[in-house]
Formats: structure tokens, C-alpha cells, sequence
């Protein structure tokens, strides 16, 4: 997946910048590399140069699946999704209700502005 990814361990704050159109084994690389690592507290994941629609329903459940595995790690984490499209909101908003359904303790909201994503990531709750 054509992502760059930005850490600052004092913020407790990771960016993937997605861009084109990544494959379910791309973005499963990613969110590996994430989580066998020393993943932060809270992460943005900017999708509004990217689109999704290579990204089917069931992989979506599947990565949600591989997150909830691995959530010990950031329990009481954020995720900001930060998109541009109509289509990557719809997914977001997907893998938001999974995250609720599969009882995962992390938040995720989706965002269309960075400046409200960031605020959002920034505030203790």
C-alpha cells in the first residue's frame, strides 16, 4: 500500500497517509508492522488521497478481527479516520460498527477535517 507512516512516541501518535488503492495483503502488512512493533496510544489514518473500493466487506471484518487480537496494546486508544470521499466515509463507518459490535476497547471517529481529528486525538477523556 502506498502508505507513509509518521510516529511521535511523545505524543503517543502514529500517521498512516494512504494513498491510490491499496490491497487487503497491503493493508494487512501495515497493520502488522503497527502492532508487532510498539504501537502508540493513538493513530490517524488519512485516506483522502486514497480509495478503498479494492477492499471488500469481509477483509474489512478481517483486519477488525486482527485489531481486536491485539488491542491489549492500546487499550483505552484512539482511531481517527480521516476522509475526503463518500465511499471511504461508508467503510469507515463500517469498520467503526464492527469495532462496536466486537467489543474492542478502542475509539474510532471519522473525520473529513484534519484540524477536528487531531483536536479529537489530542483531548484526555
Amino acid at each position: 500500500m502506498p502508505v507513509t507512516t509518521k510516529v511521535d512516541h511523545d505524543n503517543q501518535l502514529t500517521i498512516h497517509t494512504v494513498t491510490g488503492e491499496p490491497s487487503f495483503q497491503e493493508g494487512m502488512a501495515t497493520f502488522k508492522k503497527f502492532y508487532e512493533g510498539n504501537p502508540t496510544q493513538n493513530v490517524l489514518w488519512d485516506f483522502r488521497k486514497a480509495s478503498l473500493a479494492r477492499i471488500s466487506s469481509k477483509q474489512t471484518e478481517a483486519i477488525i478481527d486482527y485489531i481486536k487480537h491485539h488491542a491489549e496494546k492500546r487499550v483505552g486508544g484512539k482511531t481517527a479516520i480521516l476522509v475526503s470521499r463518500d465511499l471511504e466515509y461508508g467503510m469507515s463507518r463500517m469498520v467503526q460498527a464492527f469495532t462496536k459490535i466486537k467489543d474492542i476497547p478502542l475509539k474510532t471517529e471519522i473525520f473529513r477535517l484534519i484540524e477536528e481529528a487531531i483536536q479529537w486525538l489530542s483531548k484526555d477523556e
